[in-house]
């Protein structure tokens, strides 16, 4: 969770210089993973791209969580509404909007992401604080009179609990889904470095000739995914 937390701070690298010159430069001892068309390097580029999705993710999670509890402690009047999104397949929704501009931007597009992923949170969020409201917890609460930055302390500890047990899940889905958009072709321009831009590069070369950049992009993700995976199964 620290750690997670500690990658949004990789939202405010700068952009890596380019060296159009020295573009397409096959690996060698000097720039292991070569180099791409814009002259970067290919293991540095890595690096800051796999920084700054780890930093999105972050932010689209955190966000998605904040969505979900909201929604989660509001009246089910929309339930069923809700429930048919629910039911829509993920890029159903994300690829017309992605068309129409919402996602073109790094503020958009989290904030696009995060309600896909709040609408998911939701179920699990409403089961727990369903929970938590048949406790002796929630009556203290309620009869005890606190004042507001005393009722945050006495909420905190259960939200982070909360937060524990969904942020893996919630982080994966904006990882993959801004992952996907990126390969797609929608999001931020060339300007704003991410591991699904340089899928989105790189992929295209898998049947021309060796393409390391690419090969390790997609193993960064899967990695990403699979130790995602295994520690939200860790938590119960």
């Amino acid at each position: 969770m620290k750690a997670r937390l500690a990658a949004l701070l990789a939202l405010l690298l700068p952009e890596l210089p380019l060296d159009p010159a020295r573009g397409g430069l096959e690996a060698c001892l000097r720039h292991p993973l070569g180099t791409d068309l814009l002259g970067r390097d290919g293991l540095l580029r890595l690096g800051h791209a796999t920084a700054r999705s780890l930093g999105l993710a972050t932010a689209v999670a955190l966000g998605a969580l904040a969505l979900g509890l909201l929604l989660a402690s509001t009246p089910g009047r929309t339930a069923g509404f809700r429930s048919a999104l629910r039911a829509l397949p993920v890029l159903l929704v994300l690829l017309p909007l992605a068309a129409l501009g919402c996602g073109t931007h790094w503020a958009s597009l989290g904030l696009l992401l995060a309600a896909l992923l709040a609408l998911h949170l939701e179920a699990p969020l409403r089961a727990r604080l369903q929970v938590w409201r048949e406790g002796p917890g929630w009556a203290l609460d309620r009869l005890g009179g606190l004042e507001p930055r005393d009722r945050l302390r006495f909420w905190a500890p259960w939200l982070k609990d909360q937060a524990a047990a969904l942020m893996p899940s919630a982080w994966l889905g904006a990882l993959w889904g801004e992952a996907t958009l990126r390969l797609l072709g929608f999001g931020p321009g060339p300007q704003h470095d991410s591991l699904g831009l340089i899928l989105q590069e790189e992929l295209p070369r898998l049947g021309s000739g060796p393409a390391p950049l690419a090969w390790a992009a997609l193993a960064v993700v899967l990695g990403l995914a699979l130790a995602s995976n295994l520690r939200s199964q860790e938590i119960p």
